[in-house]
């Protein structure tokens, strides 16, 4: 017994126990939503992602990523932040008087997004390590921003964002899911570890002229616009290259 490594017994199960908390966390926010409880529900969309980021996490510094782990992720990934963020969005406009059913194709788009974005991702070759990038934007990344978004509106009660704000960002989400963008990993934000001050400075400034969640949209709005800069400045120069 003084050598039981945790990859032995319940031990190796270790990132799905988080996997499945985060599943938790996704449900009960869609159970949030319909009871009209919209702060609460976005806030358990964040906490998922968080549990979501660890649970990968752990799976490779503890070397248990397993196909059974992969699915139960996708899964996961579907619930929180593809049904759980359309649900959110939905009643956030219903309470505000904004919903009409002509949005549900528009909402539902980013669910299909999500999907094929996820059934593409297990198809692919597993990553080799943890800063290798991705085809197309995560699902996560995408459910992340809706919830941001909508709470970012609560917390501004002299505010509403325009409801045609909302279905854009929407569909742009949508599209970089199902497109061969490729997304470079978060290390590529942080090329020195000094721009994490930066990075600090700029969310607090945000934090006090709006909200923290208005200050965390925001900088995700940032890394979306740097990703397809990146992308759209790789395009251009293999084409001088080519030409």
């Amino acid at each position: 017994m003084s050598n039981f490594k945790i990859s032995d017994r319940l031990g190796k199960f270790f990132p799905n126990y988080i996997t499945f908390l985060s599943l938790g966390f996704g449900l009960v926010s869609i159970v949030l939503s319909t009871q009209e409880n919209i702060f609460l529900a976005g806030l358990f969309i964040v906490i998922a992602s968080v549990f979501d980021s660890l649970d990968g996490y752990f799976a490779r510094r503890l070397s248990l990523e397993s196909t059974f782990g992969l699915h139960l992720d996708s899964l996961t990934d579907m619930v929180c932040f593809g049904v759980a963020p359309i649900v959110l969005i939905s009643q956030h406009l219903y309470l505000q008087n904004k919903f009409t059913f002509w949005l549900l194709p528009l909402f539902l788009i980013e669910i299909w997004a999500g999907a094929f974005r996820l059934a593409r991702f297990n198809l692919l070759p597993p990553k080799l390590s943890s800063t290798a990038g991705s085809m197309g934007m995560t699902i996560s990344q995408g459910g992340l921003i809706i919830a941001l978004m909508v709470l970012s509106d609560i917390s501004q009660p002299d505010y509403s964002y325009p409801i045609g704000i909302m279905i854009f960002l929407v569909l742009v989400l949508s599209y970089l899911m199902v497109s061969k963008m490729k997304f470079p990993p978060f290390s590529w934000f942080v090329p020195h570890p000094a721009i994490y001050g930066v990075y600090l400075v700029i969310a607090v400034i945000l934090t006090l002229v709006f909200s923290i969640f208005t200050a965390a949209w925001i900088l995700w709005l940032g890394i979306l616009v740097a990703y397809i800069s990146r992308y759209l400045f790789l395009v251009v120069r293999q084409e001088k290259i080519v030409l």
